[in-house]
């Protein structure tokens, strides 16, 4: 019900209980639902491969010692997807989700010498593992074999694949040298099984696919954490929240800072205008802080002038720019995902 004058809110809490009768359980990962659309229909060789993507977030009960910041959650969103292949594609699809990671890694200024990549194989020993001999021999010797082409330093770890299917993985380094695992490549041996996956060969028979787990990022969440702590804060101009922060001097000057920071938008720079009622070295020194790329201070003569005088982050001196000028760097940096201001 509304809650009445003088009622708090949790007063008003305790008075409603709700109770369901359903039982909701937390979608742990979003593989068998990529597997039920697939089943959905038959299909031939002519269609595959068959690549789907979602960003589905997802939930672990990871125990409350481990979590940590961004990086180790309970609940995160992953973008997952799956290729569903015959053996002749397997290595074709491969190097391209190879490329893509590094793509990925290079435009948010990672050297790929930031980046440790391991080969986890089965213990041929152990019995533990989904699958048959052939499918992981066929996988493993793929999976090193387009790991060497592609030059990744990798280091192979003898029973470090999970039961379902060995895994290329690579991990970043946070502030304390901990790794983490980010993006991620595995084969999948139980899921076609256990699902009877299946699609008609060249010769009309059944045959079980092969499935392939990708995600490029591993987690939004603890990619964000890593980039953080990688940039100290002091991120590449592209992914800057603010690229640019105006600086009025005084109430005269907001209009023509407001004007400034409209130009910067309309060129798609994110800009913002500081107007409060604080000294000017108070706003730069809190700009300073916050590691924004470029600030400029408007006074009087700064309206007179027809040049834009520029502070980069990290410098004392201010530089001076044609407004335009100024604009088009900025748009270039922005393309090139440059780490350079």
């Amino acid at each position: 019900g509304p809650i009445e004058a003088g009622q708090s809110l949790s007063e008003n809490q305790n008075k409603e209980k709700i109770k369901e009768p359903e039982t909701y359980l937390l979608k742990p990962m979003n593989c068998p639902f990529h597997v039920r659309i697939y089943k959905n229909n038959p299909h031939s060789y002519r269609a595959l491969p068959m690549r789907w993507a979602e960003c589905g977030t997802v939930y672990r009960f990871e125990k409350k010692g481990e979590l940590s910041g961004l990086i180790r959650v309970r609940g995160f969103t992953q973008d997952d997807a799956h290729i569903i292949c015959q053996a002749d594609k397997v290595e074709e699809e491969l190097k391209q989700v190879i490329d893509f990671i590094l793509f990925i890694y290079k435009s948010f200024g990672f050297k790929i010498e930031d980046v440790n990549v391991y080969l986890s194989v089965r213990d041929p020993k152990n019995n533990k593992y989904a699958g048959n001999d052939k499918g992981w021999e066929f996988t493993e010797n793929v999976l090193e074999k387009v790991a060497k082409e592609k030059n990744l330093n990798f280091q192979k770890e003898v029973g470090g694949a999970v039961f379902y299917g060995p895994k290329l993985d690579f991990k970043i380094k946070d502030a304390l040298g901990r790794e983490w695992q980010c993006s991620t490549l595995q084969f999948d041996f139980n899921l076609p099984e256990r699902f009877a996956m299946t699609f008609t060969n060249a010769q009309g028979q059944d045959e079980s696919p092969y499935m392939l787990h990708r995600a490029l990022f591993g987690s939004f969440e603890r990619f964000i954490g890593l980039l953080i702590e990688h940039y100290a804060g002091a991120f590449s101009l592209w992914l800057s929240p603010v690229q640019v922060v105006i600086i009025s001097v005084g109430e005269n000057h907001i209009e023509h800072c407001r004007k400034l920071a409209n130009e910067f938008k309309q060129n798609e720079i994110r800009a913002e205008v500081w107007d409060e009622n604080e000294t000017v070295g108070n706003k730069i020194r809190k700009a300073a802080k916050q590691k924004i790329p470029y600030m400029l201070v408007i006074g009087d003569k700064e309206m007179q002038s027809d040049k834009l005088q520029i502070r980069k982050r990290g410098e004392k001196e201010t530089t001076g720019f044609d407004k335009n000028e100024f604009i088009d760097k900025i748009k270039k940096l922005i393309a090139e995902k440059s780490n350079n201001l």
